[in-house]
């Protein structure tokens, strides 16, 4: 049970950070003089916020699993 929470914790932390970098690289800005203009696509977003929920989840059940299993 012990590796299974460390999987799930190193997995976890996996999830978040690529997530994170899904959402970074969504959106697209232009400026020319005053103007801006910036767009994003809604649905990579709401995927990389999926990935980083289940990243969360992972490392808390991962970090539950290791601390039950040492108690």
């Amino acid at each position: 049970m012990r590796i299974i929470g460390v999987i799930l914790l190193i997995g976890g932390i996996l999830l978040g950070y690529f997530g994170y970098q899904k959402l970074d690289k969504n959106k697209a800005e232009v400026k020319i003089g005053d103007l801006e203009l910036s767009a994003k696509d809604e649905g990579n977003t709401t995927s990389a916020y999926i990935m980083m929920g289940a990243g969360v989840i992972a490392v808390i059940g991962g970090a539950v699993m290791l601390a039950r299993k040492s108690s």
